[in-house]
């Protein structure tokens, strides 16, 4: 029926975990991280470079361990935690996705006029600007921000 047989498994191997070296998390993020994985994987310490699934991870466990790191404050998610599946890497990375932050908005609520100097994420010529607002219904005072084109939408 295509599901898998657990009795018919081997029982994991001790010296396979007994020989990698630990290595306790070091920064705030990691050892906040290590808890929630013990946690979510039912494993009594979690190193550094431990990695979710060789601990025992799966698909179901990720979706829990991501809503976990979520109520603790933690930025994660599924994707995040495939392509940085160590304990290290996702604290990196989710000291990396906190360390972003989206410039201001510098178009004021109600603007009658959009200037190149008001726009924080694009570089555009007056005479841009101005057909952009043109295309707008409502003109300048719908317009929050202009964003430029993603490499596919450029054509």
């Amino acid at each position: 029926n295509g599901k898998l047989d657990r009795r018919a498994l081997p029982d994991p191997d001790p010296a396979y975990l007994l020989g990698q070296a630990y290595e306790a998390p070091k920064s705030e993020v990691e050892i906040a991280m290590a808890a929630i994985w013990a946690q979510v994987l039912g494993v009594e310490r979690v190193g550094r470079h431990d990695n979710f699934f060789e601990l025992g991870g799966h698909s179901l466990l990720a979706v829990n361990l991501v809503e976990q790191l979520r109520k603790a404050g933690l930025m994660a998610d599924v994707h995040a935690l495939l392509s940085q599946p160590t304990l290290a890497a996702l604290a990196a990375y989710q000291q990396d996705a906190q360390a972003f932050k989206a410039p201001a908005n510098l178009i004021p609520p109600g603007c009658a006029r959009i200037t190149p100097q008001m726009l924080s994420l694009v570089s555009l010529e007056q005479s841009a600007i101005d057909r952009i607002v043109a295309s707008v219904p409502g003109g300048a005072a719908n317009v929050q921000e202009i964003y430029p084109l993603a490499p596919l939408q450029e054509g």
